[in-house]
């Protein structure tokens, strides 16, 4: 029973294996705000053209720059480039990067992860457009998801589902069909790619003071890298 209270009969396609979702993986953990960097040792990529520049090595503050301070400019840097003095943001692909990498000995670059490198892993089993409605529009509804602990094989043919159901007791829970259930069948959906596109669903209010927090992050005393725009 969904919690509006309709009766849903869900089923996977024969053969489909749901697979449980690892103890403790939170697939948005570092989904907002928060960048991934590769660190890449006695390297630089001078063709790529600097945007900014910041007098510090420390590289907490540089990468919580990038996610604050730069990003708040409308630059979105994709690399960063740290030697013995200063450190240079750099704006460009992964891929773009990684083709102008260059050896310099005393030099780090920190180039944009791939966020898309483990989107394989954060599959999980959902019934598109059949979870909560969203805010303030109750006829856009979200995906659900399922979330189970159950251990199963890689692949089951058809024959070997009915030998197993053979050898195996009858099911505890049998759906009781009484005529008005709506029956869907599960599919493979990154919950990640699920939020980022029900973004502009979600938005409600509270803009106005998220705008205020952030404009009073930059008031006089507080610390961070002291970024300077090329």
């Amino acid at each position: 029973t969904h919690l509006d209270g309709r009766k849903l009969l869900i089923k996977s396609s024969p053969g489909d294996i749901v697979k449980p979702m690892l103890q403790g993986y939170d697939p948005l953990a570092n989904n907002e705000g928060k960048l991934e960097w590769e660190a890449i040792a006695d390297s630089d990529c001078p063709d790529i053209e600097t945007v900014a520049q910041a007098d510090t090595t420390d590289v907490d503050t540089l990468k919580k720059a990038c996610e604050t301070q730069l990003k708040r400019k409308g630059i979105d840097v994709g690399v960063f480039v740290v030697d013995s003095q200063r450190a240079y943001f750099k704006t460009g692909s992964r891929e773009e990067i990684l083709a102008a990498k260059k050896k310099k000995p005393g030099s780090t670059m920190y180039v944009l992860t791939d966020p898309n490198a483990n989107k394989d892993l954060r599959l999980i089993k959902a019934v598109q457009g059949e979870g909560m409605p969203t805010f303030k529009n109750p006829f856009v509804h979200g995906n659900l998801f399922l979330l189970l602990t159950i251990e199963f094989p890689e692949k089951l043919d058809p024959e070997t589902q009915k030998q197993l159901s053979a050898l195996l007791p009858p099911p505890l829970n049998v759906p009781m069909k009484t005529g008005d259930e709506e029956e869907h069948f599960i599919t493979d959906i990154d919950p990640v790619a699920s939020y980022n596109s029900n973004k502009i669903n979600m938005q409600g209010g509270g803009e106005a003071y998220d705008d205020d927090e952030e404009e009073g992050q930059g008031h006089p005393g507080m610390g961070g890298a002291q970024c300077k725009q090329m």
